[in-house]
């Protein structure tokens, strides 16, 4: 009988990280308060987040290809002659 133990999630605050990722804590305590990454609660205020699913989240997160020559708004330039 083989027994298998799991590794243990990497878990940072808040502070850690947005340092670790180079993202703001403002934009951190966002991901983890609305669900997008995985987070827990310990004690009366600290955010504990799961590195694992916001390095995943990172990683899906892709800029939308834009036509050439178009903003993404869907504004034009106005050619201009000399």
């Amino acid at each position: 009988m083989q027994i298998t133990v799991n590794k243990p999630p990497l878990m940072l605050g808040v502070k850690e990280a947005a340092a670790h990722f180079g993202i703001s804590q403002h934009y951190c305590r966002q991901l983890a308060l609305s669900g997008t990454v995985k987070a827990v609660r310990v004690g009366r205020g600290k955010i504990l987040i799961n590195c694992d699913s916001l390095a995943a989240f990172f990683d899906s997160a892709r800029i939308p290809d834009q036509a050439a020559g178009t903003a993404p708004s869907g504004i034009h330039p106005i050619p201009v002659k000399l």
